[in-house]
């Protein structure tokens, strides 16, 4: 992606003009809420592992696992996968490997998110682990694009272009997206915005075009981490909080099947027990909490505290290394597949339940969620991988899945609760 900002900015024909900040659907008095349901993609095949592994740590980190790296020096065939931009290194970072993100798959889930005047249905990813409204669009090069649905600014009454505004999200290989930024009204469920920022893609690398069920990125991290410049643009989440019954959503995603989101209350039928908060750490722009211990199975729980972000938009779950190691040590036969550069186990193995705690709650990871599919006929890949080199641990759909989880704006704090999953056995006693 060789395009700069300034250029892509001027390179669009303006149809629109300059607009004015955005406003809210409604008042807190009668305040909304409503349910997101995910809709589920047909043509998942299954989770790759090794991508969804390379795809967090170069959203977050800066280097590769060692384990990662060895793996693209043993394995021509998955080095190919992520040949894109190899080799990417130069003089002044010798010894780096940079990759390039080749998912085998499509995603699995996306949200239907309305854009412009008539509506224009998007399916996007909701992502609490990046604050960009983005999404492919009939500005972007026809050679990148591979079926995803395309928003047409031109055929909408209410679009604005921001004129000298462009964006660019990029990863640790070169691999991302960059465009033009328009205001336009945007709708999610029963609200709407005027003069949201949609963030329309230019350029798009090869690595993420090839995902064509959805079409971009519903952000809902801090606006802080917009990636629009010279002006960031406010989150969806940010200009609708107000307006909401509550200013939070919950998250209720289910394994194997869609789940939901609720916005502006919480909805006691979904989970178990009691919720647990945990303030959210004021430095960071992410969901980021502190986990205080693990346990593995029957085995004692161990206080080991961490910080950890929780991302709707990472897969798999991202713990110390020693904890991993841990982890491992009760699955028999499992260990790091030097071709692949990821944990796998034979597939005929029961893996423990993970349980990790937040002060009073403790939180339950079925085993067979862990089972995050086969790699051959008789390996199967974890659903648990090291953070090594990356600032915090990642807590994604694999303990999604299994939790109850609400994000609260104003108070700054994420609710933790455990829900009936009747796909999986109940967990051991607490020791």
């Amino acid at each position: 992606m060789r395009v700069t900002l300034a250029a892509i900015a001027l390179a669009c024909l303006a149809n629109c003009a300059d607009t004015t900040p955005p406003t809210q659907s409604s008042s807190k008095k009668g305040g909304k809420r409503f349910t997101l349901t995910q809709v589920h993609n047909d043509k998942f095949q299954g989770h790759d592992t090794p991508s969804s592994f390379l795809k967090a740590h170069l959203k977050y980190g800066h280097t590769l696992p060692p384990q990662l790296s060895r793996a693209l020096d043993l394995n021509p065939s998955l080095k190919l996968r992520f040949q894109a931009q190899l080799p990417y290194t130069n003089r002044s970072q010798k010894g780096t490997i940079k990759t390039s993100i080749a998912p085998k798959y499509d995603s699995e889930y996306s949200v239907p998110v309305q854009i412009g005047t008539p509506p224009q249905t998007i399916p996007l990813n909701l992502d609490t682990g990046s604050a960009d409204l983005w999404t492919f669009s009939s500005e972007t090069y026809p050679t990148v694009v591979m079926n995803q649905t395309l928003y047409h600014p031109e055929n909408s009454s209410t679009c604005e272009l921001q004129r000298g505004e462009s964006w660019q999200v990029k990863y640790g290989d070169g691999a991302g997206a960059a465009g033009i930024v328009y205001r336009d009204r945007v709708q999610v469920g029963e609200t709407y915005v005027d003069g949201q920022g949609v963030q329309a893609a230019i350029t798009v690398s090869p690595e993420i075009a090839r995902d064509s069920f959805t079409s971009g990125i519903l952000g809902m991290a801090n606006s802080r981490v917009n990636t629009a410049r010279p002006m960031q643009q406010r989150t969806y989440i940010d200009n609708i909080r107000g307006s909401l019954e509550e200013p939070l959503f919950t998250a209720n995603l289910r394994n194997r099947r869609p789940g939901n989101y609720n916005f502006g209350y919480i909805d006691k039928s979904e989970y178990t027990g009691d919720l647990q908060y945990a303030a959210v750490n004021r430095y960071s722009p992410f969901w980021m909490v502190t986990v205080n211990g693990y346990q593995v199975g029957y085995n004692p729980p161990l206080q080991v505290s961490w910080n950890a972000i929780v991302d709707t938009g990472t897969s798999l779950l991202l713990l110390p290394d020693e904890i991993v190691q841990d982890y491992y040590r009760h699955v028999p036969g499992a260990g790091i597949d030097p071709k692949l550069g990821v944990v796998t186990f034979p597939c005929q193995v029961h893996p423990p339940d993970f349980f990790f705690y937040i002060g009073a709650h403790r939180g339950r990871i079925p085993g067979a969620y862990i089972n995050y599919g086969q790699v051959s006929e008789t390996y199967c890949h974890g659903g648990i991988q090291t953070a090594r080199g990356l600032p915090f641990g990642v807590l994604g759909d694999v303990v999604l899945k299994a939790q109850f989880i609400v994000f609260n704006y104003n108070l700054g704090l994420v609710g933790f609760a455990n829900k009936k999953l009747d796909d999986a056995p109940d967990s051991p006693p607490e020791h």
